[in-house]
């Protein structure tokens, strides 16, 4: 039985925005041309603002670019000369699960239920959609079961409107480490997080269990965190061996692997390991930022989750102690992306939201204001991540052949990258989301 629109609303709850046909997905006509008039546009691999400029989508590809081109009859007319048009943008560190501001990870991961999260994230993924992000990854979160794996595959159906989504379904942790349940008395009722492991066998056994249900990436702990109890950020999670191994399984069933990693031997751990990409890196030295220089290892900072935890901190909004390990990491996160911007670590807009979802657009700003380098901020937008995802052919710049992931804002963000948060406009594959 096919749920109406107006009752999937109504069990999704009271919403800040429409659902995105939500019922069902219109599909791209693929002889079917769309003529966009852009007064700008983003030329992110050359770091240029074209003045001016046409793009020509055939069904859900860009077919071509350029001044004054010539129109085919029929073609569906869309006026952004008053606006500035880039590739659709991409946050590679989703949580659609977890919302500290609503409680914490013990109270969040076992008290939701695995259907409340499914519906709970058709909501988000959508809202970021709507925001200008047309390709998103979960780097793991709290569920017991799989429930954004199945939202990816309802969107992949063209069940549900929604980014491309590619999925890291839980966190793999030590017991005790940042992924664990660390909160609960040890003489209190024994609640075990998802996909705790220790020791090579059981680390293995995770990781085929995560591509058995659908992952496409692999969510590895590798120190302890900010916001949770009792684990220390700057002790490294796994032995070498076990590091090793992680990498080693994953990449074998041709999938990738990141860490979550704060203090400066977790880091390294993982990228000498061979990992594909590093969440945070709060506390890198120079010699590790080298390192992820040499092997070319992706580096997703996650900035404004440290501002919106300071500011939330001040206020009374978290626990002390969460916030007293925020101030110690604050001074030296902004090093690490210094020194990663310094060795040419390629960085990636990673908005770790654990904050209301309509607030990840500020990541971009957030890096902004550390590198004044606004160009490099668009490139890791854009372009770095789909350099990370592996799909560089198909996403991340606007050129001939490439999927028509398009997005436009009132004003250019390469003039003050807090335009960025003004888009009105969003493609998808050639699919018109927002206008």
């Amino acid at each position: 039985m096919r749920l109406t629109t107006s009752l999937l609303t109504l069990l999704l709850g009271s919403l800040s925005l429409p659902l995105l046909a939500a019922t069902s997905v219109s599909r791209v006509d693929a002889d079917h041309y769309q003529h966009i008039r852009c007064g700008q546009l983003l030329d992110v691999i050359n770091e240029k603002t074209l003045e001016n400029q046409d793009i020509l989508v055939r069904g859900s590809v860009i077919e071509a670019i350029g001044p004054a081109l010539a129109v085919p009859a029929g073609a569906t007319r869309i006026d952004l000369s008053d606006r500035v048009c880039m590739p659709g943008l991409m946050d590679m560190h989703v949580h659609l699960f977890t919302q500290s501001s609503k409680g914490s990870i013990e109270m969040l991961g076992t008290t939701q239920s695995s259907a409340f999260n499914a519906l709970q994230g058709i909501r988000f993924v959508q809202e970021l959609l709507h925001n200008g992000f047309t390709t998103i990854r979960s780097p793991g979160d709290f569920d017991f079961a799989y429930a954004n794996i199945e939202i990816r595959n309802a969107i992949n159906r063209g069940e549900f409107a929604g980014p491309r989504f590619l999925v890291a379904p839980h966190y793999i942790s030590a017991q005790g480490g940042h992924g664990d349940f660390n909160a609960f008395a040890p003489d209190g009722p024994q609640i075990h997080a998802p996909m705790i492991a220790d020791g090579v066998d059981a680390l293995r056994s995770a990781v085929r269990k995560e591509i058995k249900y659908g992952a496409d990436w692999i969510k590895v702990m590798a120190t302890g965190g900010v916001m949770s109890q009792h684990d220390d950020p700057e002790v490294a999670g796994f032995s070498d061996e076990e590091f090793r191994v992680l990498a080693e399984e994953t990449h074998r069933h041709k999938k990738k692997i990141t860490a979550h990693a704060i203090g400066d031997a977790g880091v390294y751990a993982a990228v000498d390991a061979g990992f594909d990409s590093i969440e945070h890196a709060t506390m890198m030295s120079e010699r590790t930022a080298k390192l992820m220089a040499k092997k070319g290892t992706y580096y997703v900072p996650t900035l404004y989750v440290v501002d919106w935890i300071l500011d939330m901190g001040a206020t009374g909004g978290i626990s002390a102690g969460n916030f007293a390990k925020a101030k110690h990491v604050a001074v030296q996160h902004e090093n690490s992306v210094q020194l990663a911007y310094k060795y040419k670590v390629p960085m990636v807009i990673g908005s770790d939201c654990i904050f209301p979802m309509n607030e990840a657009i500020r990541e971009f700003t957030s890096m902004a204001k550390r590198l004044g380098d606004n160009w490099y901020v668009m490139r890791a937008g854009t372009i770095h991540p789909a350099g990370m995802l592996g799909l560089e052919d198909e996403i991340g710049s606007l050129e001939v052949g490439k999927q028509a992931d398009i997005v436009a804002t009132a004003a250019n963000p390469i003039d003050d990258m807090a335009n960025i948060e003004t888009v009105n406009f969003v493609m998808k594959g050639g699919e018109l989301i927002r206008q």
